[in-house]
Order: C-alpha cells, then sequence, then structure tokens
C-alpha cells in the first residue's frame, strides 16, 4: 500500500483543522501543501500540473502529517481480540478466533471498518497486491474480502524486512537472507574479481559488518535457539563462502546445554542512571585524588584489597593518632577482582565511619579507580552507588587517596589484613557478584576447549590441523596463496582431477601434481625448490614451511608462478589421440593419425 503517496492535501488539511496544533503551526503546514507542481520535460516542453495529493516528503516534518490521518484509524475501538499496527504507511491487521466462520466473521468486520476509512481520506488500495497469512492447522482458510474482491492467500508475508511464515519456524526468513548474503557476496566478486583475493583486515570487516548483519537480521523476533536445520542453513549459505566464512569461528554445540556451572543469579548486573538527582552530589572537597599521606593525626580508615593465586581478600584498619582501634578482613571468591575487593573495602569503611559518632574522619585508599567510580553518579558499579549516596548524605565523611606501600601504619595494615584473608582457606568469605570480565574469559576459554576439541576430532581439514594443532581467536596471516598451498586446494592437477576440473592427476613432467611435487622436485620449477622431506617426515615439513617467513615468500611466488603458466603444468591429450583395446593379452595398440604401433607387453597398459 503506497499511501503516502495517495493522500489527498484537502484530507490533510482537515486534519490538521481540527488538531490541538497552535494556528501559526497550522498555517505552516497548510502554506507546505498549497501551489505545488509537477513538472515533466518532454520533447515538446515542459509539461506542468498542479500536485494536490502526496505526503511531502524529504524532511523530517513529513511524516507528521501522515501520522495526523493514520492516527484516526489506529485510535478506533476495534473487537477484543483484533488489533492493528503500522509502520509508515504499512499497515497490519491480527485477529484470533476460536473457529473458522467467527475468524472469518471477525476479519470482515474490521476490514469493513479500515475500507471506511481509506474512503473517507480517498486512499486507493489494491486487492492483488494484498495478501492475509493464518496460522492455524485448519486446512480450510477463512474467506477474506476487500470491497467485494477475494483476497489471496499466502504461506509468509514480508513485514519491515522479515518473512513471517504460517508455521512460524523461520525458514523462509533465513532462506532470503542467505539468498541475500549471496547476492552481496556475487556483487562483491564483480568489484574484487574471483582470483584477485581479499586481504585479511578487509574480509573480516567485510564478514563482521555485511554478512553476519545480514544474517542476524530479523533474529530476535523469533529465532531464540535455532534447531539443527535452521543452524546448517545459516553455516552453509551457499557460497558466502569461504574466503568470508573462514573467519567465523564456528563452535559446534554451543546452542545445546549450559556452558558452566555459574548461577545467572551470580553475574554482576550492570547499573544504568543516575546514583541521586544530578543536582546532589558530595561537595568538590569531600573526595580528593591528591596524596593524603600527610593526614597523620585524628580518626582515618586504611582500606586495601588483594588478589592472590590462592584466593581475593578486601580489608580496612582504623587508626586513632597511631593507634589501630579497629581491624575488619574479609574473604572473597577467587573469580572476584582486585577492584571488587577495593571497592567492597572501602564501601565496608564507610558503612562503618556512619556507624561511628558524627565527627570529621578520613578514608584513605591507595586505588584511585574506586575512588572515581565511588565518585561517579552513573557508575554501573551498585557498590560504588551505594558509596556516593552514603557519602552524600554524611558530608562528614572525607575520601582521599594514598600512595601504596610509603610505609603508613594504616596502609601496610590493611594491606597484611587483605592478604592475610586471600591465602587463609577457612577465612570467613562474602559471596559477591561475579564480574563481567570473568565471565567473558569463562565463555573465552569454555568455547575454545570446546573449539579444540572439535578441531581435533573433526575429519576435514586434516592439513591444517596439522599445521595449526591449536585453534586461537588470533587470526594466521597467511596470503591467498599460501592458503591455497598449505590446503592443497589450488592450480594443482592432483586437486583439479578430484572434481573432474583436469583430464589427469599428473604433472607435466610425468609425476602427481601434489603442491609439495612443484615446492621440492618438479623439474618446472626448479627455481622455487625447497629441500625435499621424507614420506615420513613431511608433517614437519609442512609445519616449518608455514611458520618460516622466507620459505612463506617462497611459497607464494610458486603460486604465483603456476597460476601466471597455467598451460604449462596440464598436459593435455593430443584431439587425434585414440586408445584401442584388443583381446590379445600381450599388445597394446596407440592409434594416431592412421599409424599402428605396437608396444611391448611389458610396458604400462594405458587406461
Amino acid at each position: 500500500m503506497i499511501l503516502l503517496d495517495n493522500i489527498q492535501h484537502s484530507a490533510i488539511s482537515s486534519y490538521l483543522d481540527n488538531s490541538k496544533c497552535p494556528t501559526n503551526i497550522v498555517n505552516i503546514f497548510k502554506n507546505l501543501l498549497q501551489n505545488r507542481k509537477v513538472i515533466l520535460n518532454t520533447c515538446e516542453g515542459a509539461a506542468i500540473r498542479d500536485q494536490n495529493q502526496g505526503c511531502p516528503q524529504g524532511s523530517c516534518s513529513g511524516p507528521a502529517l501522515w501520522n495526523l490521518v493514520a492516527n484516526e484509524i489506529l485510535q478506533e475501538n476495534w473487537l477484543i481480540n483484533t488489533s492493528i499496527q503500522a509502520f509508515a504507511d504499512d499497515f497490519v491487521l491480527v485477529s484470533h478466533a476460536p473457529t473458522r466462520v467467527q475468524l472469518e466473521s471477525q476479519i470482515n468486520d474490521s476490514i469493513a471498518k479500515f475500507s471506511t476509512w481509506t474512503s473517507k481520506n480517498q486512499l486507493q488500495i489494491s486487492a492483488e497486491k494484498t495478501n492475509y497469512l493464518l496460522i492455524s492447522k485448519l486446512v480450510r482458510g477463512p474467506t477474506i474480502r476487500w470491497q467485494g474482491e477475494r483476497i489471496k492467500r499466502a504461506h509468509a508475508i514480508k513485514y519491515l524486512g522479515i518473512y513471517i511464515d504460517e508455521k512460524m519456524n523461520w525458514n523462509t526468513h533465513l532462506k532470503a537472507q542467505s539468498t541475500r548474503a549471496t547476492h552481496l557476496y556475487h556483487n562483491l566478486l564483480k568489484i574484487a574479481g574471483k582470483s584477485w583475493g581479499v586481504p585479511l583486515f578487509h574480509r573480516r570487516t567485510l564478514y563482521k559488518t555485511v554478512t553476519e548483519r545480514v544474517q542476524a537480521h530479523g533474529a530476535v523476533a523469533g529465532v531464540y535457539e535455532p534447531d539443527s536445520r535452521i543452524q546448517k542453513t545459516l553455516t552453509n549459505s551457499t557460497s558466502v563462502p569461504h574466503n568470508l566464512r573462514c573467519l567465523q569461528n564456528n563452535l559446534h554445540g554451543s546452542s545445546a546445554g549450559h556452558t558452566g556451572d555459574i548461577d545467572p543469579s551470580e553475574i554482576e548486573e550492570k547499573a544504568t542512571g543516575w546514583s541521586t538527582h544530578p543536582s546532589e552530589h558530595p561537595s568538590p572537597t569531600q573526595i580528593s585524588l591528591d596524596d593524603g599521606g600527610n593526614i597523620n593525626t585524628g580518626l582515618r580508615i586504611y582500606t586495601d584489597g588483594s588478589k592472590t593465586e590462592r584466593g581475593v581478600g578486601a580489608a580496612f584498619c582504623v587508626l586513632t593518632d597511631v593507634n589501630i582501634t579497629h581491624r575488619w578482613s574479609t574473604r572473597l571468591s577467587l573469580r572476584n577482582t582486585v577492584f571488587q575487593a577495593e571497592i567492597l573495602a572501602l564501601l565496608k569503611a564507610v558503612e562503618h565511619a556512619v556507624s561511628l559518632p558524627t565527627q570529621q574522619l578520613t578514608i584513605l585508599v591507595d586505588n584511585q579507580a574506586s575512588i572515581n567510580s565511588a565518585a561517579n553518579p552513573k557508575s554501573h558499579n551498585s557498590i560504588a552507588r551505594k558509596i556516593f549516596k552514603l557519602l552524600h548524605s554524611h558530608p562528614h565523611i572525607r575520601v582521599s587517596w594514598i600512595k601504596a606501600h610509603a610505609g603508613y601504619i594504616g596502609n601496610e595494615e590493611a594491606d597484611r589484613l587483605a592478604k592475610e584473608a586471600a591465602e587463609t582457606e577457612n577465612f570467613p568469605e562474602t559471596p559477591l557478584e561475579l564480574p563481567k570480565s570473568f565471565i567473558k574469559t569463562f565463555l573465552r576459554q569454555k568455547m575454545l576447549a570446546i573449539w579444540q576439541m572439535a578441531w581435533d576430532d573433526g575429519d576435514t581439514g586434516r592439513l591444517i590441523h596439522n599445521i595449526i594443532p591449536k585453534v586461537s581467536l588470533h587470526p594466521i596471516n597467511w596470503t591467498r596463496n599460501e592458503v591455497l598451498f598449505f590446503t592443497g586446494h589450488g592450480p594443482f592437477p592432483s586437486f583439479l582431477h578430484r572434481f573432474n576440473l583436469a583430464e589427469t592427476s599428473f604433472c607435466s613432467c610425468g609425476e602427481i601434481g601434489t603442491p609439495i611435487h612443484y615446492a621440492t622436485v618438479c623439474l618446472l620449477t626448479t627455481s622455487y625448490h625447497m629441500a625435499p622431506p621424507s614420506q615420513q617426515h613431511q608433517p614437519i615439513w609442512f609445519r616449518r614451511v608455514a611458520n618460516n617467513s622466507t620459505s612463506r615468500r617462497k611459497i607464494h611466488n610458486l603460486l604465483h608462478f603456476l597460476q601466471r603458466e597455467t598451460s604449462l603444468f596440464r598436459p593435455q591429450i593430443p584431439i587425434n589421440c585414440f586408445f584401442f583395446f584388443f583381446p590379445v593379452p600381450s599388445i597394446v595398440f596407440l592409434v594416431e593419425s592412421n599409424a599402428f604401433v605396437p608396444f611391448p607387453h611389458s610396458w604400462p597398459t594405458f587406461y
């Protein structure tokens, strides 16, 4: 429905008059609709026609005029089981009923109401281009008509770029997205060339910004947990192939089952918004990043956090002049970070200060990150937000930074308490949510472990597994020619013959045309030769070549030579050469240009 182009200017003016918009704004919009003309240059001169319909487009105010008209039908009182949704000039009616008869009556009544609105505003809708989708097990669908014309039933409809099918399995949408990604890939080949190659950095950029985005478009609408068939459609999206899809880290089985022994409630939740009203904040002198080591009198609280191989600890101690009057320490999980220990110690110190009689005191912290987080009213850390609120409501508490391990008694004591708590296994432990950094590290390690297992147990890619036995998220910076050589999927007769792209697997020199043949013994590539390995040492030879930049450069030049001199390395059987096999077991005859040449029985037989 192209309603934006059919809306009459008189209808827009009528809605403007009935709106609560100020008169001066109404006049501006009306002037925008007046004296509009369409000019078309023809062979006989310019043809000019008055434009009395169509919503002005090209500005941010254009959609506002259409919204005035569309709001009327959207605000209608629809039936209980019927809803209407609009995006720009695309409308969708959704209706539900227990029986086919009720559904037919219900939807036809809704369409009649919608038809009345379109007739009122002189909007033209094509019944031939209007379809309906039935999500039901009914064999016979309802009969739906638009102004007497029957509306066709479709198996899938496209709305806002998403295909919704009658079975709600999203296969139609996935196939359409795969086809779209393939077309984009073919357009890329027109620019980059099929054999020129695309640098690794650009391949990764193209995959992340084009292929992956196209495949994932609309996934949140319904593809919550794709089954094996959908995964196969996404993974093997025709030819998008190899040089774009090779960068995809395919984690086999990652969607089935859980990833570990982590309860989702244990994960630290990101806080958003303001801790308090923006006008409410601690005084500028209440939190300081200047070195507070010169504060050596009065009531002071020193905090510290520590992380060792055995655990994480947080602690603080209270000093009155030079006497330690209170100590506190706790142990955290080894999964927690030292930042969490530091900011927890600061929170406990502030809470302890609040419980004391009101008096001026200073909390000295040797970690600037925790101070900055506590001073930020929009911090994402929930503990930092608690500290901010407590400091705001208790202005007599000051927080200052202090240099660590500078010989201050309180700082050294807090450091000792934190390390003691971290090292002592049976120390009382404070449960704290796990940080996102740990979750990312844990999932990355889990993914790499599953990926490594799949890589070790796989049936394909064994040549590359021999060279790169360990998976990694860091790309291997091989050029295109190096990839062709190490995979064996290049201009080699041994590879081409497997797919009937070459008449024989032999090189022109008479031996099997494998990658290692051309790199070591072929008479036609002596300029690119390297020392040939024995049969049992070939895997080690490939690894050494792959790890040596000089050898890889020689491989790159070798492949360039093979691709440039294709005809030299693919022997052609003469057209006038035929083979005849006679029942005489001792002789095979080669017939060429009517000349019969007998061969001894000891010679190899031609097949």
